[in-house]
């Protein structure tokens, strides 16, 4: 055996040498705005701790593109539509869990069913998959940008305790800082 950087090679005792590339998976991990682009789309699953809110993410699907991934996977668990034209790449992370490449987007929500107050894309979203999802104004997330943590054992304290984001290592926070301290 012969081990050069991510991939083995096995010459088996024979002439012929076969090569073994270790499976990554890709996921779109994506920051849903607005159209208007003051407020952010974020989520929480219920395993995770008290109060934090994320990005939307998923794995992709065989056939499918980032974008189209990005787009199904928005709708799949917020019900809200994406404006594919929009999609824009913003930065990549490997992510150990399973053995990922988490590969990070900005877009815009379509202008289309609206909500109950007529400013938002209304919400609908699946509770086998997600405990919540909600539009959050700019200035809300951004005057809550400190604390949080990536563990999922992570005990937030009185002020974190309804909202917060991941940890500093993670992309989707790195998305949201991005977005929220945008003038």
């Amino acid at each position: 055996w012969t081990v050069r950087g991510s991939n083995s090679k096995s010459n088996g005792g024979s002439c012929r040498t076969r090569s073994i590339y270790p499976r990554i998976d890709l996921a779109s991990i994506m920051l849903i705005t607005s159209p208007c682009e003051r407020y952010a789309l974020l989520g929480r699953k219920t395993s995770w701790p008290a109060g934090r809110y994320s990005t939307l993410a998923g794995f992709l699907e065989i056939g499918e593109t980032l974008t189209e991934c990005c787009v199904r996977e928005t709708f799949e668990e917020s019900g809200v539509q994406v404006d594919r034209r929009s999609v824009q790449f913003m930065s990549s992370q490997p992510w150990p869990f399973p053995r990922s490449l988490m590969v990070g987007f900005r877009a815009r929500a379509k202008e289309t069913n609206k909500s109950v107050d007529g400013d938002l894309p209304q919400i609908n979203f699946d509770e086998k998959e997600m405990e919540d999802v909600r539009w959050f104004h700019r200035d809300y997330v951004a005057a809550r940008l400190e604390g949080g943590s990536t563990a999922l054992l992570y005990k937030p304290n009185d002020e974190e305790i309804e909202f917060h984001i991941p940890g500093k290592a993670s992309l989707a926070r790195s998305l949201i800082e991005q977005w929220a301290l945008e003038k």
